[in-house]
Parts: C-alpha cells; sequence; structure tokens
C-alpha cells in the first residue's frame, strides 16, 4: 500500500476539529520500507493500512474518518481523541468502525486507553469546547453529567450543555461565536443575542430543581485548579485529578 495522508492532516481534509491548533507538519502513513526518520516537516507512521480505510480526496489517497479516528487515538491524547471523535460521530461515523480500524489486541499498548476513549465519545456534544469539557470533569473528577438536559420555562424550552442533576448545577460553555457569526446569531444581532441569553439564564434560574448556573469560556477549561476551586464553589464535587489509567474512563 503507497502513502497515505493520515493523523492530523487526514483530520484537516475531514473537516473535523483540532485541539490544539493545525500544525504546519504533513503526517503519511507508509509501508515500513519506506520509512524515513528525522524529516523536516514531514512525520511519517507505518501502521498498516486496508485498502477499505482508505479514501480518495482531490485526487489524493487519505485515511478514512474511522482510521484516522482511530490512529489519534492510538496516540493516547484522550483530550484530542475526543474532540475527534465527538465531532465525527455528529458527522455520522459508527463506532464499532472505529474500533475495527483500531486492530490489534486489546492487551496491546495503548490500545485500551484509545478504545474507552472512543466509548467516551459522545454526538451529544455540539462543539470542540464542550467536547473538551467533559474530559476535563472526568479529570477533576466530576460526576457524569446528563447532556443537552431540556427545561421547559414559561413556554420556552431550553437544552443546557450540562446539568448536574443531584447538585442541581447547569454548566453552559459559552463561546464569542454566537456573537458574532451571523450563523449562530439567526438573523439578530450581538445585542439582541445577548438580551436573549439574559432572558434564559432568568428563566433558567427560576426553575426550583435549579441552584447555581455556571458559565465558562474556552480559556477556563485550560487552568485545572481555578476550574476546580470554582466548580467546588458551586457545589459540584470537583478534586484535580490527571489522566493516568483507561481503566476509569467511563461515560
Amino acid at each position: 500500500m503507497a502513502a497515505v495522508g493520515s493523523h492530523v492532516s487526514a483530520a484537516a481534509v475531514h473537516g473535523l476539529p483540532w485541539l490544539r491548533g493545525w500544525p504546519d507538519d504533513v503526517h503519511l502513513t507508509v509501508p515500513k520500507t519506506q520509512y524515513r526518520s528525522g524529516t523536516k516537516g514531514l512525520v511519517l507512521h507505518t501502521r498498516p493500512v486496508q485498502p477499505a480505510d482508505v479514501v480518495a480526496h482531490g485526487g489524493l489517497r487519505f485515511t478514512s474518518v474511522a482510521r484516522t479516528v482511530a490512529d489519534v487515538a492510538l496516540q493516547g491524547d484522550v483530550r484530542t481523541t475526543v474532540v475527534l471523535a465527538d465531532a465525527a460521530l455528529r458527522q455520522g461515523l459508527v463506532k464499532r468502525d472505529v474500533h475495527r480500524a483500531l486492530g490489534g489486541l486489546p492487551h496491546h499498548r495503548g490500545r485500551a486507553l484509545a478504545a474507552r476513549s472512543i466509548e467516551f465519545a459522545d454526538p451529544r456534544s455540539g462543539s470542540p469546547a464542550e467536547s473538551l469539557a467533559r474530559v476535563v470533569f472526568w479529570e477533576l473528577g466530576l460526576p457524569a453529567p446528563v447532556l443537552q438536559q431540556r427545561f421547559d420555562v414559561g413556554g420556552h424550552r431550553y437544552e443546557v450543555d450540562f446539568w448536574f442533576p443531584e447538585q442541581g448545577v447547569i454548566v453552559e460553555i459559552d463561546g464569542r461565536a454566537k456573537y458574532a457569526q451571523e450563523r449562530y446569531r439567526n438573523g439578530r444581532t450581538a445585542a439582541q443575542v445577548i438580551v436573549d441569553e439574559k432572558r434564559r439564564h432568568e428563566r433558567l434560574n427560576s426553575v426550583p430543581a435549579v441552584r447555581v448556573i455556571v458559565r465558562l469560556e474556552w480559556r477556563d477549561l485550560w487552568d485545572l485548579d481555578a476550574l476546580s476551586l470554582r466548580l467546588r464553589t458551586a457545589g459540584l464535587p470537583s478534586r484535580a485529578r490527571p489522566v493516568r489509567s483507561a481503566r476509569d474512563l467511563t461515560t
């Protein structure tokens, strides 16, 4: 099998998000006989690719979405994997196809964490920020939240990003896009969006089961000490816990 674009390069072609900004390097998967180390601007991988895991794009060949997610998962970065896999699932990817693309045996190095990361993925996370937040919440030892919980308030129906029913806490991820980009404003001005968000917040606060609403931004998800303190203040049992083992990663 000749060289194919893979990993982050394939993710870009498939329109999938990348967590830490797009690198300049091109990633290719090649037969072991073609492997060369230390090539500037080119990162080579040698895990064998089956013909069924190759797709054409613009006259070039890339790994399929399932194989791309599997390759990234095998690199061991749970955050990046979940952000990628959530988006791929929203596009229609089926988890069993990713597990097939993982290959190997369950006890192979890195495969257990990769498989658990894929199982953790959930298409209900509506953005990369929500996907990252779910992993961060797990890292901090929070209970598993309900995703996209619906609340009916005064004739209005709202879906919240994260709902912790035992603690009565809603967590919302605020992005600037909802105010700055027309596709999210639905014909409204930025000022109208702000007013609508304020009314939404007030109505959700009126729900008897809701005790606290926490609003987070992308930048809040990177300072775990500050975030942990803020969530504990809101009543969530949070503690700093780095990712150590796939064994505890559950949905």
